[in-house]
């Protein structure tokens, strides 16, 4: 197996790699209505940002339902994403969240990430990436921060931020179907119960390492700290 490219040498040129990598395995969709979803969200998001470069939106054509974005001037959506989507809002959530991770700053972190996966196999680096080890590199801050800034850019660009919200509905059924409980709800705190003292302590601890160790909160603790950025907004709910 290949190892990255001895030209790979900055942010700009991993994510040019990793983008024909991706499309080589995976390959992009074709179907115009997809394309042009996507587009279409993509420049509306575009109009009101105030910082970072254009970011072209890809499709993989993939079962897995995921997004993600790398370095340099890509950010991705599978396919199964997207075909569960019954509006753009939803949709517009995704992208807008991507974008955040460029605009923050936290795509910074691939940086000193990729002088240590210079030696491995490409395709260990390319699947590393679509499996999570972003979000894990990122960790639940930023992406909380992510969630955030993408909520605050779709009701800015005339979203519906309730409908934006309901990729969290997509998400959990998606969760539960393949029955990852956890991430739904997030860890069992029977051991733990969150009363008091130590026990409280504990139950706290046990959940932040939690959240470490999977790249971002639960799924309905997120979506509750956006109903309640929602509602400071002064978004109609």
């Amino acid at each position: 197996m290949e190892e990255i490219p001895a030209e790979v040498v900055d942010e700009e040129s991993l994510g040019e790699w990793l983008h024909g990598e991706l499309t080589a395995a995976f390959g992009l969709e074709t179907e115009e209505w997809a394309r042009e979803r996507v587009n279409r969200v993509t420049e509306r998001l575009h109009v009101l940002r105030t910082a970072g470069r254009r970011l072209q939106s890809e499709i993989l054509w993939m079962q897995t339902m995921s997004a993600f974005t790398a370095p340099g001037g890509y950010l991705y959506v599978t396919r199964e994403l997207l075909q569960r989507a019954a509006s753009d809002e939803p949709v517009a959530f995704v992208v807008a969240h991507e974008m955040a991770h460029h605009d923050l700053g936290h795509t910074r972190i691939f940086h000193g990430w990729l002088s240590r996966l210079r030696h491995l196999p490409s395709s260990l680096v390319a699947a590393a990436l679509l499996h999570g080890a972003g979000r894990w590199l990122m960790g639940p801050e930023r992406e909380l921060a992510a969630d955030s800034y993408a909520l605050d850019l779709c009701v800015a660009s005339g979203y519906d931020g309730e409908k934006c919200l309901e990729l969290f509905d997509i998400l959990e059924a998606y969760a539960l179907d393949h029955r990852d409980l956890d991430i739904v709800y997030g860890p069992d705190a029977q051991l733990f119960p969150a009363d008091s003292g130590m026990v409280g302590w504990l139950a706290q601890a046990r959940n932040w390492g939690w959240q470490h160790a999977r790249g971002y909160p639960c799924i309905r603790e997120r979506k509750s700290i956006l109903w309640t950025h929602l509602d400071v907004l002064g978004a109609p709910l």
